[in-house]
């Protein structure tokens, strides 16, 4: 082959089948076992699972399923097969096309949560190499991409993918969610130039990092002055403030100094020539988008950092990691629940080494275990410390001695966390450090993407599972005993349905969630979501309202899991059955996905049903003129709250109920309940 066809092949082009049939053929004949896999790979035919990539780490077991789909296929299509088979044989084939559709993915999120100041940024900067390089003969050392600071530095949550060139995108915030910040904004200045602080005890405020955006982009960033040596910042809201009649003036005054309309450019693109490195133009410019200093960029909801091949190098994936905004107050918020819920995302909850596990750590772990029903050992959450230089050697074991390495004290500090974290309950959690003056990234970038492989590794097993399961039907030469086998187990799920089948009474009303979150939140976090009608990114209490949901369907229907797992193991030890083991197994994968899908759909129902009618009650004003009048705010917040949800039109508990028992029905009952059917749907008493 001629030179420039070797080198067209190394730009990507493509070129003729024949060509590279005879790169493949070569690379075969000098011994690449990749190149004589892929040849095989390219022969064969996709038919019903999505043709996978050959760097896919479970392209095996996908290929598995595709013969396996192919075995169903021919199966389903011989008419005399024993309908009891036909039923099993039927949802193996629906369960194999969505366990398939997620492994033919390998599109993943590694998001990383924690509170404010604990160090997410810097982290994620030096893991995935998002460095600015330290200039030649200059002291300094890499810079992060990232904007890095003592807390609350980062607006909004960031995103970092691949892309076909160094840029940044903004989702823009909505019109009304910025009105409604701005408005805070100017009620804390309004409070703190015109009333007399005696009035209350209590003082507003908006975040420092949302403060800072909304002062750059109105023009009203406090300026600094020098005398006598000392220097000292002059205020000119205050000025604006005075110069105003009222708060609603304040607050369109400034509005109107942000010019909305003219910002309209949500994508800002590098150009090399100028000659500034790639991250160093980024981190520019993700600073002067974070802190509102690009005059036509909107306020930020969501900001985009895109670098090219991000992830190329860390593995097969194709990785976004997520920097969520900090924890201030409630750890439980609705946009941290949406990422822990998403079964394409790894969470990693970071904390402070020396506070390891972490509040808000922990809140969230235990939000999972009682709302989602989530395990704990599929790879799905981890645990990240970040120590500090020196941190680590404080240390001390039993006996009082301190540690002599960093490695011994990350020890110390993992048995410390193992015992505060009760690892009975939450078995598999890996808990991680990374010291990013110390400690090698590369070895933390490789723990994180064997959380996503453990993820997937998860799905896979389950995959098998179900392939075995079909397998065990189609290929089973003794039919009359693997039905007859299969026909007992749906009897006694029919016979453990008829005392079973009914979802347990209530243990609690949804809204004592939000009830405890209000007496729990910052008064100031309270306060914003007042002014919202209960629906602030801080503090949503409709949403609060579905978590309440969540927990009280987890406790409904415990019992009833406990009770169907006793059935399997039952099932299992019993050795007439045994040609049906491992469709036995999928009983117990069938009642476990489906509580997982009726928690979930409990929380959702509940926001449905209470969403309207609390976000137009008056109580919300009620709430909001507390402010001001002494101590005792939350207090005052939560006795409005209580009874409103307590007068509220019985309807909305019993709406709520029904959606309940409905979703249990459909999402738990009925699936089982299919397991148990007997005879073929069309088939009757006079049927021939």
């Amino acid at each position: 082959m001629d030179q420039s066809r070797l080198s067209r092949i190394e730009r990507g082009e493509i070129l003729a089948a024949e060509d590279i049939q005879r790169v493949l053929q070569a690379l075969t004949a000098l011994g690449s076992e990749d190149a004589a896999g892929f040849m095989i790979f390219m022969e064969r035919e996709w038919r019903f699972v999505e043709p996978p990539s050959y760097w896919n780490p479970q392209r095996t077991s996908l290929e598995t399923a595709e013969e396996t789909l192919e075995k169903i296929k021919d199966f389903l299509e011989a008419k005399e097969q024993p309908w009891p088979l036909r039923r099993q044989v039927e949802r193996r084939k629906g369960d194999l096309e969505r366990v398939t559709a997620f492994l033919t993915n390998l599109k993943h999120n590694i998001s990383f949560i924690g509170d404010i100041g604990v160090g997410k940024s810097t982290a994620i900067s030096f893991i995935f190499g998002l460095l600015v390089p330290a200039r030649a003969g200059k002291r300094s050392i890499n810079k992060p991409v990232l904007e890095t600071g003592a807390g609350g530095t980062t607006i909004c949550e960031v995103c970092i993918r691949s892309g076909p060139e160094f840029g940044i995108s903004v989702l823009p915030m909505d019109t009304s969610d910025l009105t409604n910040m701005v408005s805070d904004f100017c009620a804390v200045k309004w409070v703190t130039v015109r009333k007399d602080q005696t009035e209350g005890t209590e003082t507003p405020r908006v975040s420092r990092e949302a403060e800072r955006a909304i002062r750059n982009m109105s023009g009203f960033a406090r300026r600094k002055t020098t005398k006598d040596g000392k220097p000292s910042y002059q205020d000119p809201i205050h000025d604006l403030v005075w110069e105003c009649q009222a708060e609603d003036e304040l607050c369109a005054r400034v509005i109107e100094n942000m010019g909305l309309p003219g910002r309209t450019n949500t994508e800002i693109w590098y150009q090399s020539g100028k000659g500034k490195h790639s991250f160093e133009w980024i981190r520019e410019t993700f600073r002067a988008v974070n802190n509102g200093r690009m005059r036509d960029v909107p306020f930020p909801k969501k900001i985009g950092l895109i670098v090219p091949d991000f992830g190329k190098s860390f593995g097969e994936f194709e990785i976004t990691v997520i920097d969520t905004k900090g924890v201030d107050d409630l750890a439980v918020r609705e946009d941290l629940d949406s990422r822990l819920r998403d079964p394409r995302t790894s969470s990693v909850f970071c904390c402070r080494f020396n506070d390891a596990p972490g509040t808000s750590s922990k809140a969230l772990f235990d939000h999972m275990k009682q709302t989602s029903s989530e395990r704990f050992d599929t790879g799905k959450v981890s645990l990240l410390s970040l120590p500090r230089s020196g941190e680590a050697l404080e240390m001390k074991d039993d006996m009082g001695e301190p540690a002599l390495s960093d490695e011994e004290g990350y020890a110390f500090k993992r048995m410390q966390v193992e015992g505060e974290f009760h690892t009975e309950d939450m078995p598999g959690v890996p808990i991680l450090f990374f010291n990013v003056e110390a400690d090698d990234a590369a070895q933390v970038r490789t723990e994180l993407f064997t959380q996503l492989s453990w993820m997937r590794n998860t799905v896979s097993d389950e995959l098998s599972g179900l392939c075995e399961a079909a397998t065990e039907i189609i290929e089973n030469q003794q039919r009359r005993a693997i039905t007859a086998a299969i026909e007992e187990v749906a009897r006694r799920i029919s016979t453990f349905l008829l005392g079973n089948g009914e979802l347990g009474t209530r243990e609690r009303h949804a809204y004592q969630e939000a009830l405890s979150t209000v007496e729990a939140v910052h008064a100031s976090t309270l306060w914003a979501s007042t002014r919202r009608n209960g629906e602030y990114s801080g503090l949503n209490i409709i949403h609060q309202v579905g978590v309440g949901a969540a927990k009280d369907a987890s406790l409904r229907s415990r019992d009833w899991l406990t009770r169907i797992e006793g059935l399997v193991n039952e099932l299992q030890a019993d050795t007439g059955l045994s040609p049906a083991n491992r469709s036995i197994e999928q009983i117990r994968v069938v009642a476990e996905a489906s509580r997982r899908a009726f928690l979930a759909g409990a929380q959702r129902s509940a926001m449905e049903v209470y969403r309207e009618p609390l976000a137009q009650a008056s109580v919300w004003s009620d709430c909001a003129l507390e402010w001001g009048r002494g101590p005792g705010f939350k207090h005052r917040v939560k006795q409005h709250l209580l009874d409103w949800f307590e007068k509220a039109p019985p309807e909305l508990k019993k709406r709520l109920d029904a959606r309940l028992n409905a979703l249990w029905k459909r999402l738990v009952i009925t699936p089982l309940s299919q397991l148990a059917e007997e005879q073929e749907p069309d088939a009757g008493p006079n049927a021939g």
